[in-house]
């Protein structure tokens, strides 16, 4: 961290940069969060491009979370679970 307490300008070793990103990101963040995030980093390419690809990363999670699965695939899962027998398993199996 430098003296003013912004990025340092070393993301490796930057505990503010990573700090800020882990922090703005976590939960729903807002676009006021993330450009406030992206004004305290703008002195260092390197942790903008950190930030971004975080972003991308949330942004992917985030809508693979929102697909299902096929409706033929969820019946075979179901159908497979409905024929396994809970006496035939042992606790090491788990």
């Amino acid at each position: 961290m430098n003296s003013s307490g912004g990025c340092a300008g070393r993301p490796d070793q930057c505990e503010f940069s990573r700090h800020l990103i882990s922090s703005a990101l976590d939960g729903q963040p807002t676009l006021a969060i993330i450009n406030h995030v992206r004004m305290e980093l703008s002195n260092c390419t390197a942790c903008m491009q950190i930030l971004e690809v975080e972003i991308q990363y949330k942004l992917a999670m985030s809508q693979a979370c929102r697909e299902s699965a096929p409706e033929s695939l969820q019946i075979r899962i179901s159908e497979s679970l409905q024929r396994i027998v809970l006496d035939d398993l042992e606790i090491s199996d788990f």
